[in-house]
């Protein structure tokens, strides 16, 4: 299995579980940047995330290097808001819906209070799939037990890996 974590992470949970799922799998890592940054910290951050969440919006990304033939399975990361996958993550499904259709997908999740559910099922209709090959959900995995977090990947990781 060669795989490609293309991620968006604003606080780092993100981050730090695509590197140690990386580190488990030998995934290489793309990470997505909005032209413009979300603002990150206050009232400004939530609100200007969980808006542009539930409009829809794709922000215009960085440019970066994503060649889909070189990989059999893309595991997309992102923060939830508003019950949503982060918007730089539906720019990047938009600009390689024809690359990814013949892919294996799944997902790795971070969450602050809830809506991880629905962010999920947002992001398989918008992938334009019933299920993804694996899915890892974390709550604040900064904040949580090392051990547990390690449990969680690893589960994740296993299930990456069978056929």
């Amino acid at each position: 299995m060669k795989a490609l974590i293309v991620y968006y992470s604003m606080s780092g949970n993100v981050k730090q579980t695509a590197q140690q799922i990386a580190g488990a799998t030998g995934a290489d890592l793309l990470a997505l940047y909005p032209v413009k940054a979300y603002p990150d910290k206050g009232a400004k951050k939530f609100l200007w995330g969980g808006k542009s969440a539930l409009m829809g919006d794709k922000p215009k990304l960085q440019p970066y290097i994503f060649n889909a033939e070189k990989y059999d399975t893309i595991i997309l990361g992102f923060p939830v808001w508003a019950s949503s996958y982060a918007p730089p993550i539906r720019t990047f499904i938009e600009d390689n819906r024809e690359a990814l259709a013949d892919k294996q997908l799944a997902a790795v999740v971070c969450f602050m209070g809830s809506g991880d559910g629905r962010a999920l099922k947002k992001l398989k209709k918008s992938l334009g799939v019933d299920s993804l090959k694996a899915e890892l959900v974390l709550n604040e995995p900064k904040s949580q037990p090392k051990e547990a977090v390690a449990a969680k990947v690893e589960e994740f990781c296993a299930a990456l890996k069978a056929e």
